[in-house]
């Protein structure tokens, strides 16, 4: 598991869509949910709020020098990745082998993985005030 993991991390830090992504100091609600919705990511509001919820909505330390938007760990340390999208992808291919059952409720489904960690993990993410912007992805 922990080979497979590894093998996994140097794949997506080699994998930017074949264009190199400059760093700059923000991050936005508008890009990060277009992205997250353009790559196919399944429930794409919640994990949107899971992204701001984790990062402090995108100011965190670990959002601005890790790129981890989403609190991933390796080892008990915060992994790194080369951008942000970076992370979505990371992310992407971790709901792939996780979620395995569509039907199941996203939010229960966090609580059975044990990625909501706290009891409030669910009501704090659907607090979150948001008004999710209307994006259509165009066909790769």
């Amino acid at each position: 598991m922990k080979i497979r993991l590894f093998l996994l991390l140097i794949l997506m830090s080699f994998e930017s869509f074949g264009k190199t992504i400059p760093k700059k100091d923000t991050i936005t609600v508008y890009e990060v949910y277009e992205y997250i919705k353009c790559s196919g990511i399944l429930h794409p509001e919640i994990v949107l709020r899971q992204a701001i919820w984790e990062t402090g909505w995108f100011k965190s330390r670990h959002a601005l020098e890790k790129n981890n938007l989403f609190g991933f760990r390796y080892s008990k340390k915060y992994m790194s990745f080369e951008n942000w999208q970076s992370c979505v992808n990371y992310y992407k291919s971790w709901q792939e082998r996780k979620y395995t059952n569509k039907g199941e409720d996203y939010y229960k489904f966090l609580i059975r993985i044990k990625y909501a960690t706290s009891a409030k993990y669910i009501s704090c993410l659907k607090s979150l005030r948001l008004e999710i912007p209307q994006i259509e992805c165009n066909e790769k």
